[in-house]
């Protein structure tokens, strides 16, 4: 009786949280593999004119329904372009707030695209470092992580090893990018660009250019 109770909890404890990620959906999955996908947006307005708005080097995860996990990437491109080839954008000489008053329409016919890295996953409450059994279903919800997850993800640096190896950005931009994000979510931020710092040195001891603008880029400010 007692296993049953603590069943019937886990379930609803699990059910409340799928939830919940599921409220905080932003956006759904377009294409993807075992080390990457593509998202879309939802609402071209409200992440253009809100701090929702991912940027290049945040952490999104896509929410699978049907096969209960999470897969966790970071955003390394963001496109904005039309919603097909017939719906190009020209020039019309109008500030941004004279396009929302004047041609409001304009917006509707934009989208965009988040491209990411894989470079984690939790099925359960387990979370793994490294690729997952299987790549995100098309149309898949995609969130940002909140802070737990943030936390919980990032603590183990292992991840910049991953995105180490992309080719599409320059590396130095998109692990600097990514640890300042990690870094911003903790108490602890000055610590942790520090031990960053040195687990980037040891990863890239043999490119010395590249090193040494990452380290460049996420140098902490002293504390006083």
């Amino acid at each position: 009786m007692c296993r049953k109770f603590q069943k019937k909890n886990i379930l609803r404890t699990n059910s409340i949280h799928r939830l919940t990620e599921f409220m905080d959906a932003i956006g759904e999955v377009l294409s993807s593999s075992i080390t990457a996908f593509t998202a879309e947006s939802w609402s071209e307005n409200e992440l253009t004119d809100s701090a929702k708005m991912p940027q290049f080097g945040s952490f999104l995860k896509s929410i699978s329904e049907s096969r209960e996990i999470c897969v966790y990437a970071v955003i390394y491109d963001i496109v904005r372009a039309p919603i097909d080839q017939h719906h190009k954008p020209t020039a019309l000489k109008m500030s941004r707030a004279e396009l929302k008053r004047e041609q409001p329409q304009i917006f509707s016919l934009l989208k965009t695209e988040w491209h990411t890295l894989i470079i984690g996953y939790k099925q359960g409450n387990q979370v793994q470092n490294g690729l997952p059994p299987f790549p995100p279903e098309v149309h898949d919800f995609v969130a940002p992580l909140d802070k737990s997850e943030l936390l919980r993800l990032t603590e183990n640096l292992d991840f910049l090893r991953m995105l180490s190896a992309i080719s599409k950005v320059p590396t130095d931009e998109i692990l600097a990018a990514s640890i300042k994000n990690a870094a911003s979510a903790r108490d602890d931020e000055y610590d942790y660009l520090v031990e960053a710092g040195q687990y980037v040195s040891r990863m890239l001891r043999d490119d010395y250019d590249r090193l040494a603008s990452v380290l460049r880029k996420i140098s902490p400010s002293p504390q006083s």
